[in-house]
């Protein structure tokens, strides 16, 4: 699953990882059935220590931007 959203979100569109996760936990279509039965399967700690790789792999590639 970690690797679905490294690989779908655009790190420079401020919305790109909520719609990831929207997408996630609405189960839509879009979403391969294997990332789907692995966001089932996480706890609640799992998912914050994603969100939190997320957002300092976030950082790091917008730094350089700027």
């Amino acid at each position: 699953m970690k690797k679905f959203l490294f690989e779908s979100t655009n790190f420079e569109s401020k919305e790109s990882f909520h719609d990831r996760l929207d997408e996630l936990a609405e189960a839509y279509e879009t979403i391969p059935e294997d990332v789907a039965d692995a966001y089932d399967q996480l706890t609640e700690y799992e998912m914050w220590e994603i969100i939190r790789k997320m957002a300092v792999e976030g950082k790091r590639r917008t730094a350089n931007r700027n």
